[in-house]
């Protein structure tokens, strides 16, 4: 079976632009936790963000909340690094074979920085209409 994991904002959390009003990162995470998954992953899967390692408690809270299939594993633990190369090294070290990532940025970093399998969010939607 492929090791499969999936970004966390904008492909499992809605993507969206800053809410007026809201405050920073501390409370749109904590909104987060009330938003509902755009999908529900089957079997074994994991979780690769990279939301600062000290929002781990509160992704932690929206996964138990919204999912009976938890993730095997959740990659959370950025620390300084750029989003890019921290996402391509724990591919790396982890062997995940397919990733699903939002930022198309990201994307093209992954394919020439990793052998896994990366497919943009649209591309994966996309799939299910052929």
């Amino acid at each position: 079976m492929s090791k499969v994991a999936f970004d966390i904002d904008g492909v499992l959390v809605p993507d969206c632009d800053k809410f007026p009003g809201i405050g920073g990162l501390d409370e749109f995470y904590a909104l987060t936790v009330s938003m509902r998954p755009l999908f529900h992953p089957r079997g074994e899967w994991f979780a690769l963000t990279a939301r600062e390692a000290q929002y781990r408690p509160i992704t932690l809270e929206w996964m138990r909340k919204h999912f009976i299939n938890m993730p095997a594993g959740v990659w959370h633990e950025i620390d300084g690094q750029a989003p890019a190369e921290y996402k391509a090294d724990v591919i790396n070290a982890n062997g995940i074979e397919l990733y699903v990532e939002s930022d198309p940025d990201i994307v093209a970093h992954l394919k020439q920085h990793t052998k896994a399998r990366i497919i943009h969010f649209d591309d994966f939607c996309g799939s299910w209409f052929k």
